[in-house]
């Protein structure tokens, strides 16, 4: 994160079991439960996730849901914009960029 940028309050409300897991993780690497959380999200989201580990975060009848929104794309197509919209706003542009 930019020191400059003031960081974005977030009330999020998690499973006892879940939080119990991130207090865990939390003492474990000596930091607190919020620079644990941001840790975690930072890396799940560096990279473009693999198709297994998309399937893996994607909620439940996803693919369903997309498909009813009348896919005419090839498959390839299809994981292309799939790839493109897990980018970072900055790298979509970049990318956008390069190919105009």
């Amino acid at each position: 994160m930019d020191p400059k940028e003031k960081p974005y309050k977030f009330v999020v409300r998690f499973p006892i079991t879940l939080r119990n897991q991130i207090a865990d993780a939390a003492k474990y690497y000596r930091r607190s439960m919020n620079s644990e959380i941001v840790a975690r999200l930072e890396q799940s989201f560096s990279g473009v996730p693999s198709e297994v580990r998309d399937a893996e975060i994607a909620p439940p009848l996803h693919d369903e849901i997309e498909s009813l929104f009348g896919r005419t794309l090839s498959d390839e197509e299809h994981r292309l914009v799939r790839a493109y919209r897990r980018l970072a706003e900055d790298k979509q542009q970049a990318l956008l960029e390069l190919l105009n």
